[in-house]
């Protein structure tokens, strides 16, 4: 497993590339039966090959699938339960570079998509549930205007865990989104800098908030995941 692995880093392999039948592999690697299946298996479930079984199968190296990846990574933040702060912190760092290189790269349409999310974030009489998702949905298709692969990919592993988080935020008035108003603004302007700022004060806020609550709120202790985790009355949003 090791040595498929390090030929794909090293660039030895790449998707579609076949590895050879089962009974290929012992014969390559010297071995038996019992440790290329178990091989193969890890490999299948790290998504780094695809393996047909029957009349011309065997194991090829799998196409990228990040969306396959994000899932995955989501799912071990809450096995390892990470902490409020971290998903915080990570979702800064992710977002902060994102608006950053979306504030460059974004087109015309995508523009009017922010716009038309931001309205709908604003919409009167939505769920909590509701809320938080046009809230998230807002912030995902910043970090997709930056059309860098890596950050969209980690945007939608801690959606999962944000979403768990703010499940139980009330909607929030509309003349309380200043400072969402002011990271499209900037992103209108295309200033990269300015979009950085005004993103980074933005999430700064909702950390200090989020985190004051938790404190206060009992039943919860940071650090442990929770079902139910809501941001002080004054927060703006998500």
């Amino acid at each position: 497993m090791n040595q498929v692995i390090e030929a794909l880093f090293a660039g030895q392999l790449k998707p579609g590339h076949f590895l050879g039948t089962e009974a290929q592999l012992i014969e390559t690697f010297k071995t038996s039966r019992v440790p290329i299946r178990e091989a193969l298996g890890r490999l299948e479930a790290l998504g780094v090959v695809t393996i047909k079984t029957g009349a011309g199968g065997g194991a090829t190296i799998a196409e990228g699938r990040p969306d396959q990846f994000a899932t995955a990574l989501a799912v071990q933040f809450m096995l390892v339960q990470v902490s409020p702060e971290e998903i915080f912190d990570a979702r800064i760092g992710i977002e902060c570079r994102a608006v950053e290189l979306a504030a460059e790269r974004i087109t015309d349409e995508e523009i009017a998509d922010l716009k038309r999310l931001l309205d709908r974030v604003t919409e009167p009489d939505l769920s909590r549930r509701e809320s938080v998702e046009r809230i998230l949905a807002f912030h995902s298709a910043i970090v997709a205007a930056s059309q860098s692969r890596t950050l969209i990919t980690l945007m939608h592993a801690i959606e999962h865990a944000l979403l768990n988080l703010f499940k139980a935020v009330e909607p929030v008035p509309a003349n309380r989104y200043k400072s969402l108003k002011a990271v499209l603004n900037r992103i209108v302007a295309r200033d990269s800098e300015g979009a950085y700022a005004a993103m980074r004060a933005h999430l700064l806020d909702r950390r200090k908030s989020m985190i004051y609550r938790l404190k206060q709120a009992s039943g919860h202790s940071l650090g442990q995941g929770g079902p139910s985790f809501a941001l002080p009355e004054e927060s703006e949003s998500t």
